[in-house]
């Protein structure tokens, strides 16, 4: 399951969501990923997955990684790629429909991927891993519904204890469930943190 459902594709949902007030590299990345800056260690490649406006590729290049910005929209892609080259910054975005195509061919040392729930690409996040590589992983869970009360379609939602059993494999560095600060406002999420094991081949 992707960001929305319905007959649209992914493309042109994102495009009619992006075509007011888009802003490429907005310098405010996603607190579940500040939260474990430290883990960052500024090396190797990064994968940002539905990168929206580039906020959390623009964190990890910043830390010195090399990031893949991959997201359905081309509007949005083609902001941001040319909001990279006038930076001089180290990310390469570029329209991937996950709805239809693969996931890009690893191995990276870094994945992100906020705000968005495709069930069917657990694992290859996973295979996508470098040994040692670290997945950050965050998006709406039950709490949005029970704990807040708010309208949300429950197949956009995770179920609870769904990313712990999907990444199971991983070594978990962290994990929360429930209501949080997020952009300013309450949100209910389901956050991961965990690592390929570096023994791992």
């Amino acid at each position: 399951m992707s960001r929305y459902g319905g007959w649209m594709s992914a493309g042109r949902r994102w495009n009619e969501r992006y075509s007011q007030d888009f802003e490429p590299f907005p310098d405010a990345p996603a607190e579940w990923l500040v939260e474990h800056g430290d883990l960052l260690d500024g090396g190797g490649r990064a994968l940002d997955v539905a990168c929206g406006d580039g906020r959390n590729a623009l964190y990890l290049a910043r830390r010195g990684y090399e990031v893949d910005a991959i997201d359905a929209s081309d509007l949005a892609i083609d902001a941001l790629r040319s909001a990279a080259r006038e930076r001089a910054l180290a990310i390469a975005p570029r329209v991937v429909d996950l709805e239809r195509e693969p996931l890009p061919v690893g191995p990276y040392d870094v994945i992100v991927t906020m705000n968005f729930l495709q069930r069917d690409l657990f694992g290859p996040l996973q295979d996508a891993l470098a040994p040692g590589g670290l997945l950050f992983y965050e998006t709406l869970g039950q709490a949005h519904l029970a704990q807040l009360g708010r309208s949300f379609n429950r197949a956009y939602l995770l179920e609870d204890g769904e990313l712990l059993r999907a990444f199971g494999e991983l070594e978990l560095i962290d994990c929360f469930e429930g209501v949080a600060e997020r952009a300013g406002g309450e949100r209910g999420v389901g956050s991961v943190v965990a690592r390929r094991p570096a023994d791992e081949r």
